[in-house]
């Protein structure tokens, strides 16, 4: 276990230096003059070298990547160009919005798709259990922005049940801000639970076929017992893999919601930071969302190794080795 660990740290730290140089070099090759933008095509040429002095953008690019790299690694973000606020103070007051929603919008969609996912296995030769496989096509195929839009004309403007466009924190109000981030979270995890749910039916009807499983029920446990017992967690493993593969989708998703919302997260920051040319607030607010998944990554490394006991030993025998 501990050479998966460090295995999976020198990875999270190897992408994250290569996601950082990515970032940095792909937003100064978009061109444009970052001074220019700010003030304007009518700006005199000395106004406008002088800014671009103040502001570190006649550096060389090493330099200017290099001291990026170096404030984020101390907490100091710099400021906006245009706005000038503090960029690492924004970013804290936004973090919690996306997380808060990446993180429900996982555990609802693992949820349903576990119970889902299992019970369309178990009736797989029957009605129902195509019933089941008939939603998840649909769940796959309505797009997150257009259910965002539905819940808002039927559970916000008819019925007048749940805010739409307004955020409660946290520690204002606890059922304030479930109110607030249940339609968002809903509208993230309906396609999820689509996707999870054929991977777990898919591993179930396998895990089904197994020895262990066969034992159990000689051992006198019912179908549901030993899926209780021995199903869900095998099948689990599968789950883990695909939600990895869906990290990706699941932050991009957040952003689309949020704006939909119009909740205050580094999703709706990115988009109004591209709209006024912030180079360096993009650069700081993408950079924080690829470490989001790259931790997430690592954690989900890591339930490999609680999951399955079949890697712990691999891990323990290349130790020997």
């Amino acid at each position: 276990m501990l050479r998966l660990l460090l295995r999976s740290t020198v990875t999270l730290v190897l992408s994250a230096l290569g996601g950082s140089l990515v970032i940095f070099l792909l937003l100064r090759a978009l061109g444009g003059d970052i001074a220019t933008s700010i003030l304007g095509v009518s700006a005199d040429p000395a106004s406008v070298a002088a800014l671009g002095a103040e502001l570190g953008l006649d550096r060389p690019w090493a330099v200017q990547y290099l001291d990026w790299l170096a404030g984020f690694a101390q907490g100091d973000l710099g400021r906006s160009y245009g706005l000038r606020y503090d960029i690492a103070e924004v970013i804290g007051n936004r973090i919690g919005v996306t997380l808060s929603l990446a993180f429900f919008a996982m555990v609802i969609a693992a949820a349903l798709a576990l119970f889902f996912g299992s019970y369309s296995a178990i009736n797989a030769h029957r009605r129902r259990g195509g019933l089941v496989s008939a939603a998840t096509q649909l769940g796959l195929a309505v797009p997150t922005f257009w259910v965002g839009l539905m819940m808002i004309s039927v559970f916000s403007i008819q019925l007048g049940w749940l805010p739409s466009g307004e955020y409660v924190p946290w520690t204002e109000s606890l059922w304030g801000a479930v109110r607030s981030l249940l339609m968002p979270v809903l509208a993230l995890s309906i396609p999820l639970t689509a996707i999870f749910t054929r991977y777990v039916r898919s591993a179930m009807l396998d895990v089904l076929e197994e020895d262990f499983m066969r034992t159990a029920r000689a051992k006198g446990r019912t179908l549901h017992g030993a899926i209780g017992v021995h199903g869900i967690r095998n099948a689990s493993i599968s789950l883990v893999t695909v939600g990895v593969m869906q990290l990706g989708v699941l932050i991009a998703g957040t952003v689309v919601i949020e704006r939909v919302f119009s909740l205050p997260g580094l999703g709706d920051l990115v988009v109004s930071a591209i709209g006024s040319r912030e180079v360096l607030v993009v650069q700081s607010t993408v950079f924080v969302i690829l470490l989001i998944i790259l931790c997430l990554n690592f954690l989900m490394d890591i339930s490999y190794g609680l999951l399955d006991p079949r890697i712990r030993d691999a891990e323990r025998e290349a130790s020997h080795v």
